[in-house]
């Protein structure tokens, strides 16, 4: 049975790609089952105890624990226990505004040093971050500070948030052990999740049907719909999706065109067809949703989990 890779669906209706949630003792993600991301995640642990499996690896979560979380790891959270902290999910536009939307960078990170931290043999978790008190109080303060500004949203919340992310992956890379270890490796199953990704943020935009893909790709139609299912928990189709809402997102956050452009310009032939796709995938139309991402959030209570 396939581990469920998660893609990134934005709870809280905003331009930047970033969620702050605390993990109280009530958060979903403390009874899901072993699963993975498409996106970037960091567990801060803030007090209490308890254990975190990371890529089959059991590993003590203390106060001053970091878990950082590149795309594809698999982790379960079943057994924090008395643990306290802070879930960052966040993309990679999030941290550069200039780097690529989509899909593909699963396995394939961008340079530098805020993605370096990301880094790690076969996406392993070789060990966790253990920061001091000092760094931990430094890092719980930029954590709150993202929090604020992503709820506040006044005048220029996407910088700020932006900012405090990456002073963020900053201190954490100061700490982390495995930084130098050497340049990361990939598996085979990997590097087909990456080539039908690279080729689906290529393609999204038209109609892109499954023979065509696998044409593309030399691979059976049949062949690539059980290897990518089983790999990742999703079809092709289901992935084209994915893609499609991430590029919706950016156009209702950072462009003036309507949401009829934006259906065109995704490929859908219907504009209603576009706006019940998204409706069903965000539970808010678009129009609602640009007009969500632009004032702020009055309660917490509306930051929650990723859909599973």
């Amino acid at each position: 049975m396939a581990l469920p890779i998660l893609p990134y669906v934005p709870q809280s209706a905003s331009a930047v790609s970033i969620e702050v949630q605390r993990l109280a003792q009530d958060h979903v993600m403390r009874t899901m089952a072993p699963h993975g991301h498409m996106f970037f995640e960091l567990i801060v642990v803030i007090a209490g105890n308890g254990r975190h499996i990371v890529d089959g690896l059991d590993h003590e979560a203390l106060a001053g624990t970091v878990f950082v979380l590149p795309p594809g790891s698999i982790h379960d959270l079943r057994s924090f226990a008395s643990a306290d902290g802070w879930a960052i999910l966040f993309q990679t536009d999030s941290v550069d505004p200039d780097s690529p939307h989509g899909l593909a960078p699963i396995d394939n990170l961008p340079v530098g040093l805020l993605f370096d931290l990301f880094r790690q043999p076969v996406l392993q978790m070789l060990r966790p971050i253990q920061l001091d008190a000092l760094s931990l109080a430094q890092v719980t303060g930029l954590i709150g500070r993202m929090h604020d500004e992503l709820n506040g949203r006044q005048e220029g919340y996407v910088h700020a948030a932006r900012a405090a992310l990456q002073l963020l992956l900053v201190t954490l890379a100061r700490n982390a052990p495995w930084l130098g270890a050497g340049a990361l490796n990939t598996t085979p199953q990997a590097d087909l999740v990456s080539t039908v990704f690279a080729d689906i943020d290529r393609h999204f935009r038209g109609a892109s049907l499954l023979s065509q893909a696998s044409s593309r790709l030399g691979f059976s139609g049949g062949y690539l719909t059980t290897k990518l299912r089983r790999l990742t928990g999703r079809t092709y189709g289901e992935w084209v999706i994915e893609r499609r809402m991430i590029e919706a997102r950016r156009l209702l956050a950072t462009t003036q065109m309507s949401v009829a452009d934006i259906a065109q310009a995704l490929g859908y032939a219907e504009v209603e067809s576009f706006i019940r796709r998204f409706r069903l995938h965000h539970e808010f139309t678009p129009s609602a949703w640009r007009e969500r991402s632009r004032t702020p959030t009055p309660r917490e209570s509306e930051i929650r989990t990723v859909k599973t």
